[in-house]
């Protein structure tokens, strides 16, 4: 039998190696030959100009773009810039090392685009699938590693600096192509997160920026669960660091990511050990077990949104490109009602 198997083989072998070289040869060709730099001009092109109607605009620009594992291409010093609303200040850059995207050449016969990329970004990796077919789009994307102080964007929006490693997954299924329709899930954690650049934490008062000890976050977390369009955050928060936080919302989720609509609730607590760090933060903060009135609550916004337990309520809303986070006034404690008369 074996005999038979290896006489078939010495006679269609080399009829059959003729056409995979020749394939081979295609494919090496092709990659060489490509037209790199005009598919790159068109990506350019086709995402500023989807920006223009967004409401926190972006530009794209790529450095290099080639060849990767043929269908694959591969993207270096891509960046996307985002302009300040405060014209005194620079715009923000969000730059990625490297981008690989492949595309599944199967799927294509049925209509389907099946795309697998990987991002190579702020010392660690985003990674995952894009489906795109004519009944929906999914998108599958799981991040570690992410260095948040190297985002811009970040500190820009916030104020201050802040570190920590981002990992996680997004999950999201969009039916006829559209955010709107939206069903999926977040489950995003930052891990050893900490408020302030490496020696010290500065937020702007009223009376001028005020430098303080750097604010230990611990892991934060936020997970939630998207349904029609809408991107319940059951779980924010963080406990185990300097300060207490806790929350809840939604997200209106829309095509262009940075103009997704955000409407979510915090409570952020300064627990006592920082507080007594040093005379700034005692000031600011309120000494432990003192009656007298902290710093930071000398803006009246501020002073009604804290709470009888201590805990300060924030309201973030704006959109996922330009948040808007503001004092809330705090909800009325509530007394127990009295005993009943038997």
């Amino acid at each position: 039998m074996n005999e038979v198997w290896k006489e078939r083989l010495r006679r269609f072998a080399p009829k059959a190696g003729y056409p995979v070289f020749y394939l081979f040869c295609l494919l090496v060709f092709l990659s060489w030959t490509f037209p790199y730099d005009a598919l790159k001009e068109r990506i350019v092109t086709t995402f500023n100009a989807q920006q223009h109607a967004s409401q926190s605009p972006q530009e794209l620009s790529i450095d290099e773009l080639d060849s990767w594992f043929f269908p694959g291409i591969r993207a270096k010093g891509v960046r996307l810039v985002s302009p300040s609303n405060d014209p005194q200040k620079r715009a923000v850059e969000i730059m990625f090392d490297v981008v690989r995207l492949r595309v599944s050449l199967l799927p294509l016969l049925v209509g389907t685009k099946n795309v697998s990329f990987s991002i190579d970004a702020f010392d660690g990796s985003a990674k995952g699938n894009f489906e795109d077919s004519s009944k929906a789009r999914v998108v599958d994307v799981t991040f570690d590693g992410v260095d948040i102080s190297k985002v811009d964007a970040i500190a820009a929006n916030i104020g201050f600096p802040l570190e920590g490693k981002l990992s996680g997954t997004l999950k999201l299924d969009l039916p006829e192509g559209k955010a709107s329709k939206g069903n999926g899930n977040v489950n995003l954690e930052i891990h050893d997160m900490v408020a302030g650049n490496a020696k010290e934490l500065t937020i702007k008062m009223p009376t001028g920026p005020v430098s303080l000890p750097r604010l230990k976050v611990g892991t934060f977390t936020a997970t939630g669960e998207a349904k029609d369009g809408v991107l319940r955050l059951s779980k924010i928060g963080a406990s185990g660091g300097d300060v207490d936080v806790t929350g809840d919302g939604r997200v209106l989720l829309r095509d262009i990511a940075t103009d997704a609509h955000l409407d979510v609730s915090l409570k952020l607590k300064i627990n006592d050990s920082y507080r007594s760090k040093d005379e700034k933060t005692k000031s600011l903060f309120g000494t432990p077990g003192s009656n007298d009135k902290p710093l930071i609550e000398m803006d009246p916004k501020v002073a009604r949104s804290k709470t009888a337990d201590g805990y300060y309520s924030l309201r973030v809303g704006g959109t996922l490109g330009r948040p808007d986070v503001q004092p809330a006034a705090a909800a009325p404690y509530p007394v127990p009602p009295p005993p009943r008369t038997p």
